[in-house]
């Protein structure tokens, strides 16, 4: 048996409630006992496991192969006697997304849950099963749509910290827009595109459990379902919103940057263009000619600088008049 970091086994229904953390699957309970089941495993988990979980219940080889792939996009498959999906949790860590994927594989009495890590996204809902009348009342479906809204919940997390990341940029671009700050906004950038891609995913999945097309899919459960769905729709608005907020943060930058630049190139304009009339004297009283005018005067060295100094003066004149500076 291969080891795995925790398996919770959970049976409820209207009166009774049971929970126990095992080590390994041969410590199951029988699954033919009365009431709604839930398997939770936590990874890690190998080929061995799911190979035996597999031929406990009966499972297609494609789900095992999907559940070991970790790098899938969210999806859903039903398969006649179970509906098969695949969704994803969010956590936000120094400017970059990363991901937990989950499988569930839902029966008709019965829930599996995969977990790539122990993810504190639903941690703690074994023991309150016992305090929800509600969802003991009804089959597991009830229970999945509970899991799929925490991830939902999960993912509100995730851009209200993504949300907090772009307002400390916003006040970096004001104080001192540099290098470190084009980074961080390219970082966000991108993570909000993978953030997209996989809402729109997960909205595909949501969106099907909500048409009420799957027989072990509650009718009363639906309307649960559609509130996910339109969740996962409003979440992928706040994407789009702070995508757009991302944008416009890097015009500003690209901007502020163009609007140093010119100023500088105002400075060493101003400058050079001051300096083009004395330059122009200096080249002309530097030629090497025999017979030149003013060269034996006695006032010509203070000459020349009384002239340097009033051009000088008329061109800042000038230039202050135009508003240069």
């Amino acid at each position: 048996m291969g080891e795995v970091r925790r398996i919770i086994y959970t049976r409820y229904d209207n009166s009774n409630f049971q929970i126990e953390d095992i080590n390994d699957l041969d410590k199951l309970p029988d699954f033919t006992e009365p009431g709604n089941k839930w398997l939770d495993i936590m990874g890690p988990y190998d080929d061995k496991l799911l190979e035996d979980i597999g031929e406990k219940f009966n499972l297609h080889r494609l789900v095992l192969k999907d559940i070991m792939n970790t790098e899938l996009n969210p999806k859903i498959i039903d398969y006649d006697d179970y509906l098969f999906l695949i969704v994803k949790t969010t956590v936000f860590i120094e400017y970059e997304l990363k991901t937990n994927q989950i499988s569930f594989i839902l029966f008709k009495d019965k829930l599996i849950s995969f977990s790539e890590i122990e993810s504190d996204v639903y941690k703690g809902l074994n023991e309150s099963i016992e305090d929800m009348v509600g969802l003991r009342k009804n089959g597991p479906d009830d229970l999945l749509y509970f899991l799929l809204d925490a991830i939902v919940d999960n993912y509100f997390n995730t851009i209200e910290i993504i949300g907090e990341e772009i307002d400390d940029l916003e006040d970096y671009l004001l104080d001192n827009p540099n290098k470190e700050f084009l980074k961080r906004v390219y970082s966000i950038k991108r993570q909000l595109i993978n953030m997209r891609s996989l809402l729109y995913h997960m909205r595909n999945v949501a969106g099907s459990l909500a048409k009420d097309k799957f027989d072990l899919i509650d009718g009363r459960t639906i309307y649960y379902l559609r509130d996910v769905s339109d969740q996962i729709v409003e979440i992928i608005d706040l994407v789009e919103t702070y995508r757009d907020i991302c944008s416009n943060m890097l015009d500003s930058y690209l901007s502020s940057i163009g609007n140093k630049t010119n100023e500088v190139m105002k400075v060493l304009t101003i400058f050079s263009t001051i300096f083009i009339p004395l330059t122009f004297l200096a080249g002309v009283y530097g030629m090497n000619f025999k017979y030149f005018p003013e060269l034996n005067w006695k006032y010509g060295y203070l000459g020349f600088w009384v002239i340097s100094a009033i051009i000088i003066a008329i061109m800042i004149r000038f230039f202050r008049k135009k508003g240069w500076f």
